[in-house]
């Protein structure tokens, strides 16, 4: 079996709320791992952002009857990192 470079890009419906210049909460399905690095993309009248936030806090909630996960993310102004950098950092 031969090797390759790849990207694993997983999209999740989420529904984002602001709640500071460098802040965000996230309500969606699936959990997030605190200190895990995302890129949220945002649609901000007529342009789209994409974002690179880092979690902060994930926890269950229950809403409508279901369990839902609210994330908060903080603003990460590093650039996105590499799966290869991400490894070698441990």
């Amino acid at each position: 079996m031969e090797t390759a470079e790849s990207v694993l890009r997983v999209l999740r419906d989420v529904t984002v709320y602001r709640i500071g210049d460098e802040q965000w909460i996230v309500v969606g399905r699936e959990p997030a791992v605190v200190g895990e690095i995302l890129m949220l993309d945002v649609n901000d009248g007529d342009s789209r952002k994409r974002l690179t936030m880092c979690v902060v806090e994930s926890r269950p909630v229950m809403l409508d009857g279901e369990v839902r996960y609210r994330i908060r993310l903080q603003l990460d102004e590093l650039p996105p990192i590499l799966f290869e950098q991400q490894v070698r950092r441990g």
